[in-house]
């Protein structure tokens, strides 16, 4: 395998994970009325407020919230500021700074080997703060919600469907599209879309990289509702985690705890990641790599990127 594949540092993951066996904090209900935001500096790439117990976290990553070195980082490492057992969170809402972009994908030039990123970046690191991530998202005992208006596709789709509810707004487009560089998604995206929209429908869209809009999406199951205003969008998501905070905590924990029963398997979850990084090596996923990075402008946010997936085939001709 080489520098490139990022295969999980199962030690970081290990001391990272929180177990749903593990004791959850206790804290007073709030009371249902809406309380006055708190706005923090954030981590760079997130800009965070509070509301009482709800934290407004806002990716803002130009031109496209490309899930590069800075964004990676500053989202793990918010994650892992709260698997801590004092903490008094009990919802984070998740939106986009960017109308056009929630997340828009992981970094070319990761598995470009011919143009890897650039110090500071460290491409194994990225790869490992993603899978880390993806498990705090899964396993932290706060509930997280997505507010998605904008563009989500690969790595951002696969952020966006391990929250634990997404609400979507009118420019909502969400996809994989890691079928045109002769990959899979490999950090759960395969597996969450199996179980959130089926069998059938999941190779639908990750074997053709089509994109599905809001109101489509909360048809199939991929989203929980599509709303016809940014507006309205915002309103719902804020009730809504206003609501679910005013909940004891315990409950909140032990429900989402029982409910990741259903969730993918830790070993299907492997061996996505492992074949994703066997298929990174080789020449067609290379070629792929190097040609979009041409035909987007080196990620720029030009007509290409706002285009992908639909044109995503491209890179495949």
């Amino acid at each position: 395998m080489t520098p490139l594949s990022f295969h999980l540092n199962l030690a970081l993951l290990t001391l990272l994970t929180f177990t749903s066996a593990a004791p959850f904090p206790l804290s007073p209900s709030p009371t249902p009325a809406l309380k006055p935001r708190k706005t923090s500096p954030g981590y760079g790439t997130l800009s965070l407020t509070t509301t009482g117990p709800v934290i407004h976290a806002v990716i803002d990553n130009p031109p496209i919230n490309l899930w590069d070195y800075k964004l990676a980082h500053d989202f793990f490492s918010f994650l892992s500021s709260l698997n801590d057992t004092n903490t008094t969170t009990k919802v984070v809402t998740i939106s986009s700074a960017n109308p056009d972009y929630w997340i828009a994908h992981y970094d070319i030039h990761v598995i470009v080997a011919a143009d890897p990123v650039k110090p500071p970046a460290n491409a194994t690191l990225i790869g490992q703060q993603l899978i880390s991530s993806r498990t705090l998202l899964a396993t932290l005992p706060v509930i997280f919600i997505a507010e998605i208006n904008g563009r989500v596709t690969g790595a951002g789709d696969e952020v966006a469907v391990q929250c634990d509810i997404r609400y979507a707004g009118p420019a909502a487009r969400l996809s994989q599209f890691e079928v045109g560089f002769g990959l899979l998604p490999g950090a759960g995206g395969l597996q969450y879309l199996v179980k959130l929209i089926g069998r059938a429908r999941a190779l639908e869209y990750i074997l053709s990289s089509r994109s599905v809009d809001a109101v489509t999406a909360a048809a199939i199951g991929w989203v929980n509702k599509a709303f016809g205003s940014s507006e309205e969008l915002g309103r719902e998501v804020d009730s809504l985690a206003q609501r679910i905070a005013a909940f004891p905590q315990q409950a909140l924990a032990a429900i989402k705890a029982r409910v990741n029963v259903q969730r993918p398997s830790e070993v299907d979850l492997d061996e996505d990641l492992e074949l994703f990084n066997q298929l990174v090596d080789t020449d067609v996923a290379q070629a792929a790599g190097q040609k979009y990075l041409r035909l987007s402008g080196e990620e720029s946010g030009g007509a290409f990127e706002l285009d992908v997936p639909d044109d995503i085939v491209q890179i495949s001709s």
